[in-house]
């Protein structure tokens, strides 16, 4: 048993022994001293009738840049501007006569020597001697957090306004390449109906075939601004898969055997040929993906393989894999082939053309439908592409596309009024309509108003942006004046424009358009588009009809 003798002098040897134990010492003012003054935060105790500083640590002297000696006994006024000082003497008095916690997530604070800095602060009231109360206070200085999150949202605003200024220039773009690129291929149709001699007819084919790989090119660009700005709906309707991906093959089946390589379709038992989904994307994945095959295939054989299976009574998973016998690609080319702009062959002397960008935006589609596209290959032994995708099976059976076929010239000649400014583009329209038409042509919005109030017309084309009165703004005028005039009917209007986006096809059904057909068009579809427009319109002025009549 250890001695008296040892225990200080004038100090019971019980109550040194127990003062000595770790639970007492957390009580002694040494140890309270050394956590104020470790604590990360600025620390200040307030005298709560007169607001001067009791207690101030290392960090409340650091972050205010005041001794702390310079401020026991004074209060805020001493150091601090009159607003401020006010500001902080009132909201004392708040928390001293509410006796909660105040947490102040952003405090404005204009120090003495540190300039203006931000705090998150904690205030609230504690007992002090007798009926003294006092008001603890711990801040933090958020001021570089603060100033990280005003360059993030900075950061973010620039990023966005670069993304809309990327929209509009590719919108932009767009309208400027499909302008004269239809002009290129609406002549180049309207000639190719024409006698032609052989030579003359391979010299056609060559301009329809770049003309048509230069607009396909044109919707990869814009495919990808649609994914990238979150533009990109899935359509729901039923069809039939089975049709869809031999259409898709027999695309490229002639190419292929044009190139002496053999070529196989193949589908799994059991295959589902009636689902729901977008049979018009997944037809550009597969399409992708077969093109690539022929493309990269000197000899021997491309092959692909469909199957499916029922996941449960909602999904249906498609499985379609495109193997050839081509040169393969390494391990470094398949990390990066899905990559925007890259191709297997990047060298300035490569064999095959294409901007890099299909598999990108083929992989992007087949994510947005559940599934994916990954890639096998050996170097110099070909590749095995595997896309899949989630499918809803179909309640019916999906009807067949009625196709309408262009009408033949007739006595009942169609009365057409077309707005459009570029002289080419009228000229194409002409040709295009033949002996089938009337036309009127307006130059601007304004004129198409005029001719529209003074003749009967069957059809509307109109342009979008044009000068005086643009497409979208004539629309309105003549949807308006066929409420104004009452029982007049409804005219088919289908905006004709190179404005591609799905905003600005969004913009022109919302102005009154039945049909958005972009540029460049076809003597097919310029018909269809026709014949669709009516049958839309008069099923709208049927619709119209029974609301009034209700």
């Amino acid at each position: 048993m250890a001695s008296d003798e040892h225990a200080p002098p004038g100090r019971d040897p019980a109550v040194a022994a127990d003062a000595s134990h770790p639970t007492k010492a957390l009580h002694s003012r040494a140890f309270l001293d050394a956590v104020v003054e470790s604590v990360p935060a600025m620390l200040v105790v307030k005298n709560g009738k007169d607001g001067r500083f009791v207690l101030v640590n290392r960090a409340g002297e650091e972050l205010l840049g005041v001794p702390r000696e310079a401020l026991i006994g004074r209060n805020d006024a001493d150091f601090f501007p009159a607003d401020q000082a006010a500001f902080f003497a009132e909201m004392d008095r708040k928390v001293l006569d509410s006796d909660r916690v105040w947490v102040i997530d952003e405090e404005p604070l204009q120090t003495p020597h540190n300039g203006d800095r931000w705090l998150q602060t904690k205030k609230i009231a504690i007992p002090g001697e007798g009926d003294e109360k006092l008001l603890l206070i711990i801040s933090e200085d958020i001021t570089e957090r603060k100033a990280s999150a005003a360059a993030l949202e900075a950061a973010v605003q620039n990023a966005q306004a670069a993304s809309i200024a990327k929209t509009e220039f590719l919108a932009n773009m767009s309208h400027e390449i499909r302008t004269p690129l239809n002009g290129v291929l609406g002549m180049a149709q309207v000639l190719a109906q024409t006698e032609l001699t052989a030579r003359q007819r391979e010299m056609m084919d060559v301009i329809l075939n770049s003309g048509r790989v230069l607009n396909a090119l044109l919707s990869d660009i814009l495919d990808l601004a649609k994914v990238e700005t979150g533009e990109v709906e899935l359509e729901t309707v039923p069809f039939n898969l089975r049709g869809g991906l031999t259409a898709a093959a027999a695309t490229f089946e002639g190419l292929a055997h044009q190139k002496g390589l053999t070529f196989s379709l193949d589908f799994a038992p059991g295959f589902h040929d009636r689902v729901t989904g977008d049979a018009l994307k997944l037809g550009q994945i597969v399409n992708n993906l077969i093109s690539n095959a022929v493309k990269f295939t000197s000899e021997g054989a491309v092959a692909v393989r469909a199957a499916t299976r029922v996941v449960d009574e909602t999904a249906i998973e498609l499985t379609v894999e495109v193997q050839d016998s081509g040169e393969g690609f390494t391990p470094e080319v398949q990390a990066s082939l899905f990559e925007r702009f890259v191709q297997g062959d990047g060298s300035i002397t490569r064999r095959f053309g294409g901007s890099g960008l299909g598999l990108n935006i083929a992989l992007r589609f087949a994510k947005l439908m559940d599934g994916d596209i990954t890639c096998q290959s050996t170097l110099g032994e070909g590749a095995t592409f595997r896309f899949t995708a989630r499918l809803a099976p179909a309640l019916a059976e999906a009807p067949t596309p009625v196709r309408r076929a262009m009408p033949a010239p007739s006595s009942e000649r169609l009365r057409v009024l077309l707005a459009e400014d570029h002289p080419t583009n009228q000229r194409v329209v002409e040709l295009m309509l033949g002996e089938t038409a009337d036309l009127v042509v307006a130059e601007n919005g304004a004129l198409a108003l005029e001719a529209f109030a003074g003749h009967p017309f069957d059809v509307v084309l109109m342009d979008t942006q044009m000068p005086v009165m643009d497409g979208l703004t004539a629309i309105r005028a003549i949807r308006a004046r066929e409420q104004a005039g009452g029982g007049g009917g409804r005219i088919p209007i289908i905006s004709l424009t190179a404005n591609a986006m799905p905003h600005q096809v969004e913009a022109a059904l919302e102005a009154g358009a039945d049909l958005h057909l972009a540029k460049p068009i076809t003597v097919a579809a310029l018909f269809e588009s026709i014949a669709a427009a009516a049958d839309l319109a008069a099923q709208a002025g049927e619709a119209g009809d029974r609301l009034a009549g209700s």
